[in-house]
């Protein structure tokens, strides 16, 4: 199979040749596998772990005030082109403030320009990113079909909502809304489900395949906001979000990203029509439940623990649990095998080495 066929397979709940791969890897990983692999290019590395046919092309939103201010980080650190009001210390397109950890590994959340608000009137005053501010790629369409003629899955990526929201207001602030402010958090949210429609709808209208949704709305143990307020205010917003796609493009596929113990929703986001789940986080989730009782209608994303067994297993527990994750949950598709979420410094190479390279070798066929 081609790396397209491969993934539209499992996908399509079909068994494919092999379990598509993929990953996620924080900067420092990445250069520990390029020296691993000597090799200055990051796709002759996936290529050697089998990660194959995902590429991106979203629409992005470029405000006009932000970016005759936005700056490449001062000092010697990496960082994003940003309002920098310090080394440390940088302004992102919304007006939220982050400081930027040591040797630039972590970010940390500070300040969001509607922290303060009590009222409606508050949040209309907040100059929000429009929809005319969305830019597309070029010729959006015929690049999408292009990538597609070279057999690539074309993605894009918009953030959930929720973590605009508490990104805005603050984490206490926007779980206090749902609570005891429930027109300001549906003023906002009103404003950032708007936005998050029209991207989703300029990718689906150009043929991209997946639109990646991407989050949090749990904890290691629970939803963070609840599942009943998760349903009164959240559910419909993406129902009629992916109604709204579906209508432009039927094929366009959707993804939910959360980390922690999602299953009290996942009948829900299957109702409103996410078909591929990720991260399926093992010390909260069951993958084998996950498959057992949804298997038939959503694509399990991940599901390789990045916190036990990837940086403390041995290479053998490694090989164990992607071989019983396959085993399990793949043996009709429906399994993309990633670990958990991404690949943090302390993992060993020879682990991910043995993650991808026993997916590679498990001949589905014989399942």
């Amino acid at each position: 199979m081609t790396p397209r066929q491969r993934i539209l397979a499992a996908f399509n709940h079909e068994k494919p040749d092999r379990t598509p791969l993929d990953g996620w890897f924080h900067p420092e990983v990445v250069e520990s596998l390029k020296k691993h692999f000597q090799t200055d290019q990051w796709s002759d590395v996936l290529g050697e772990l089998g990660i194959d046919g995902w590429t991106e092309l979203p629409p992005s939103i470029h405000g006009a005030e932000f970016e005759a201010k936005a700056v490449e980080r001062p000092g010697p650190e990496d960082g994003p082109r940003a309002i920098w009001l310090d080394e440390e210390r940088y302004e992102d397109l919304w007006g939220t403030q982050f400081r930027m950890g040591r040797g630039g590994r972590y970010q940390q959340w500070l300040a969001g320009p509607l922290e303060e608000a009590e009222t409606t009137d508050d949040i209309a005053r907040y100059s929000f990113p429009s929809v005319d501010e969305i830019c597309e790629p070029d010729d959006y369409a015929a690049q999408v079909a292009r990538l597609k003629e070279q057999e690539l899955f074309v993605c894009g990526e918009i953030d959930n909502p929720f973590k605009r929201f508490w990104h805005l207001r603050g984490y206490e602030n926007s779980l206090m809304d749902y609570l005891s402010n429930e027109e300001v958090l549906e003023a906002v949210y009103d404003r950032l489900f708007e936005l998050a429609t029209e991207l989703s709808l300029r990718m689906a209208r150009a043929g991209v395949d997946m639109v990646k949704v991407v989050g949090d709305v749990a904890m290691q143990d629970r939803i963070t906001m609840g599942p009943k307020p998760w349903r009164r205010f959240d559910k419909p917003r993406w129902a009629r979000l992916i109604d709204t796609c579906r209508q432009a493009n039927p094929e366009t596929c959707f993804f939910f990203h959360s980390d922690g113990k999602l299953t009290d929703l996942v009948e829900d986001l299957v109702e409103v029509g996410f078909t591929v789940i990720n991260p399926i986080q093992p010390e909260c989730m069951d993958p084998v439940e996950v498959k057992r009782r949804w298997g038939d209608r959503i694509t399990l994303h991940g599901g390789i623990s990045i916190q036990r067994t990837l940086p403390f297993g041995t290479v053998d527990d490694v090989r164990r649990e992607v071989e019983d994750l396959i085993r399990q949950c793949g043996y009709n598709g429906g399994l993309v095998m990633m670990p958990s979420n991404t690949l943090q410094p302390d993992t060993p190479i020879e682990n991910i080495l043995a993650c991808y390279q026993s997916a590679r070798e498990l001949d589905l066929s014989k399942l």
